[in-house]
């Protein structure tokens, strides 16, 4: 049977949807890949009102969290979608009910709520990015699809491995400051011993001592209170890292991301996480990244990384250095082990697999 050419559009909450990780996987690589199997997907950035041209383009039309949530009621727009014959789709990455204090984004997303509520129970179907949010989020909707996150490996370029000096590497985004703090002593211990470069990559757009600054300045002055704790932490942070031997890769345009996180070389990736609700739902999107590129990754043994990774650590200092000084001392060990990392990702998270879950939702 001949599938349906679909016409998909994508509605954005931002103006510069790019800008966000959530873009990427939610919308850039999964249109991409639809696109090739002969959709046609466009977008538009949010208005209040839109024209007919767009309500009646679409045979289904996405709503989604791309870096940030709408600014205006969505809310009419998707029950006239609805009205004119387009399935409606929200897809929801994260459990926005249970954001973590330290998040930046929490002040606005507190005040959306009722917005995401609504959207959940007024969509046709919810996409979503692991069963654990499957099952939260049919409290509100019966209909829910599990499309995972997805690895476009043409656009993840192997790692160099040059070999010149061993990397341990950590990447994410200004809402992992606090995780990040949980490792850095264990960093500190494992340099007194071994000579490895600590690589931290992202957090922020600009230089870690000029970040920092602002932080300083941002709290001294109590301009943006929401974010103390977010600020507060990346503060505490530096004071440990500037004592390592470390460098600082500051962050790019997510679709820019895969040739970064390549040029910067890492023999070992870091998923450290906090064991709390928000992260449960989480999906283990950093360790695919890194068995895209070709580092090896020990993650935290809590969900959602203890589903996947294969290899844990307790969030504890003595297990942490434990589990990252054997893949310092043993490469056999540590190669067998991106061998069988890589291998899961490759057969669960390869977008040309995964496309199939989102035609279907799509259906």
């Amino acid at each position: 049977m001949k599938t349906k050419k679909l016409k998909i559009l994508y509605f954005y909450t931002c103006f510069f949807p790019w800008e966000s990780g959530c873009w990427l996987y939610r919308s850039g690589i999964p249109s991409m890949e639809l696109q090739k199997r002969g959709h046609e997907a466009k977008w538009i950035v949010p208005t209040k009102t839109v024209s007919d041209y767009w309500l009646n383009y679409p045979d289904v039309v996405i709503f989604g969290v791309y870096g940030g949530v709408y600014h205006h009621d969505p809310i009419p727009l998707l029950k006239e979608w609805k009205k004119r014959g387009a399935k409606v789709i929200y897809d929801l990455d994260d459990d926005l009910f249970t954001v973590n204090p330290d998040n930046p984004s929490r002040g606005e997303v507190v005040k959306k709520l009722q917005q995401t509520e609504d959207l959940l129970k007024n969509a046709d179907v919810v996409t979503t990015t692991t069963d654990v949010l499957k099952k939260r989020f049919k409290k509100y909707n019966k209909n829910v699809v599990v499309c995972p996150n997805a690895i476009d490996f043409e656009k993840f370029p192997g790692r160099p491995n040059i070999g010149k000096e061993l990397r341990i590497g950590y990447t994410g985004a200004a809402s992992h400051w606090g995780d990040l703090l949980m490792i850095l002593d264990v960093i500190a211990e494992l340099q007194k011993k071994y000579d490895f470069r600590f690589v931290l990559q992202g957090m922020c757009g600009r230089p870690l001592l000029a970040e920092v600054y602002n932080y300083r300045m941002l709290l001294s002055q109590n301009l943006e209170p929401d974010k103390n704790l977010c600020f507060t932490e990346a503060l505490a942070m530096y004071d440990k890292i500037k004592e390592l031997k470390y460098y600082h890769e500051p962050f790019y345009p997510p679709a820019m991301y895969p040739g970064v996180l390549g040029q910067i070389d890492l023999d070992i990736g870091l998923c450290v996480l906090k064991d709390n609700k928000f992260n449960h739902a989480k999906s283990c999107i950093k360790f695919y990244e890194y068995a895209a590129t070709g580092t090896v990754t020990v993650a935290s043994d809590v969900l959602p990384y203890n589903k996947e990774v294969g290899y844990y650590a307790k969030n504890t200092i003595k297990d942490w250095y434990k589990k990252i000084e054997k893949l310092i001392i043993d490469k056999d060990f540590r190669e067998k082990l991106l061998e069988k990392q890589q291998a899961f990702v490759h057969k669960n998270n390869d977008i040309k697999k995964v496309v199939e879950k989102w035609e279907n939702a799509m259906k």
